[in-house]
């Protein structure tokens, strides 16, 4: 494990890592959305009371979520290295992208499409971004 460079508050760290989880995760549930099969998908559907054309709207609905994700995910993982090494351009960014992925979550669970377990990304890129705006951390990203 690599040394901590002086002044690098340690909220900084916790943020990145936590950016880092959520970004994984991104990614895996997105590729796990991608890569189902969507005939056992379509019959789920049709089992929880969906209709047939409202079951493949459904399975296209996910499809989209898990390219999204997937984005999301690998766009968190870009951004988290500049934001730990202090660039405050790099910060604003990150934290509008996972303020944007926590509200498109939050919605898309209050209307039935998301799924709960979703909420685990948006909680953690949430932390995160509450983590890098805290007053220690100011100076961190002042000083660029």
């Amino acid at each position: 494990m690599s040394e901590q460079p002086a002044g690098r508050p340690r909220l900084v760290d916790a943020a990145y890592w936590l950016w880092l989880v959520a970004a994984g995760l991104l990614v895996l549930f997105g590729l796990l959305a991608l890569t189902a099969s969507g005939d056992a998908l379509r019959a789920s559907f049709v089992e929880a009371g969906a209709e047939p054309d409202v079951a493949d709207s459904l399975v296209a609905l996910l499809r989209g979520t898990g390219a999204l994700g997937i984005a999301v995910g690998l766009g968190t993982g870009v951004l988290a290295g500049p934001v730990r090494a202090g660039h405050a351009g790099f910060r604003r960014a990150e934290v509008a992208l996972s303020g944007v992925y926590v509200v498109i979550q939050l919605l898309s669970v209050a209307v039935g499409v998301g799924r709960p377990e979703m909420l685990l990304c948006a909680l953690l890129m949430a932390v995160a971004a509450v983590l890098v705006y805290r007053p220690s951390t100011r100076d961190w990203f002042a000083r660029a």
